[in-house]
């Protein structure tokens, strides 16, 4: 079972291969790059990638194999959990220079993960596969692969969830984009408050026989409500109050070094 994650800043972060795509020069019809992560239980988690240069025409194919290996150390260095998974590639087409490119990268991990996106948005979506390869042919003859697809899942962390969650609110909207930290948190909270009250009365029907209790889920509320540290309100308002100073003080003197670099350029067009 192969499974792909995102999760944190830095997952695979299918936006890293769009951006690589239209970065991409005018002779190359899709792009390739390297996935990052670890193996998790029979489970591969992926959680970095990075472009790798390549170019192909109709009759032959080559990509900078020193480039992926080197980069791939100096990830490992920083993160020694970070191991090569597999490699990705725009478009979902699957032709025979895949299989040349997976076999460079069945050298650098035992059974790497071919993830595809399909840029051009087919059907206005973006849609991701994900193949590992089964050897296939005769025995002492003519060998080959197949490219299998397999499950995978796309999870993000809060941070991630909170900002897409910005962003799609904007969708045919041509207002410009209010990037207030406090009403983002205003908003949060209000969401928040919401969720609680739609548990709160799920609660009460199941308390009072109108609705059927689960144990399942009973139990993820559960952690959901230990996971919440017992701190009494004064000291809560306290942290809210500190972390609001800090925040101000952080707009202010971003404030601040934006007017002295205005009045450095202006003096500089006068000098």
């Amino acid at each position: 079972h192969q499974e792909t994650e995102e999760e944190g800043s830095s997952g695979i972060n299918a936006e890293y291969g769009v951006d690589n795509y239209e970065r991409r020069h005018d002779n190359n019809k899709r792009v390739i790059g390297s996935l990052l992560g670890r193996y998790d239980k029979g489970v591969v988690i992926i959680t970095e990638s990075f472009a790798v240069p390549h170019q192909e025409t109709e009759e032959e194919v080559s990509m900078d194999m020193e480039y992926a290996m080197r980069i791939g150390e100096l990830q490992k260095k920083v993160n020694t959990n970070l191991y090569t998974v597999g490699w990705y590639s725009s478009g979902i087409i699957i032709n025979e220079y895949s299989s040349l490119i997976h076999a460079f990268y069945k050298c650098q991990c035992p059974t790497p993960v071919h993830l595809t996106i399909d840029t051009l948005m087919t059907n206005q979506k973006m849609k991701i596969n994900t193949h590992i390869t089964l050897p296939i042919g005769v025995k002492n003859g003519t060998e080959g692969c197949i490219f299998t697809p397999v499950p995978y899942t796309i999870q993000g962390a809060e941070a991630e969830q909170v900002s897409l969650k910005f962003f799609q609110q904007l969708r045919g909207s041509k207002k410009t984009p209010n990037f207030n930290d406090q009403e983002q948190i205003i908003n949060c909270c209000d969401e928040m408050i919401s969720q609680i009250g739609v548990v709160l009365g799920h609660i009460k029907q199941v308390l009072a026989g109108e609705a059927p209790a689960d144990k399942e889920l009973g139990r993820q509320i559960m952690e959901v409500v230990q996971a919440v540290p017992n701190l009494e309100s004064d000291t809560i308002t306290n942290m809210l109050n500190s972390h609001m100073q800090d925040l101000l003080a952080v707009e202010y003197l971003t404030y601040l070094t934006r007017q002295q670099l205005a009045v450095s350029a202006r003096l500089n067009q006068i000098l």
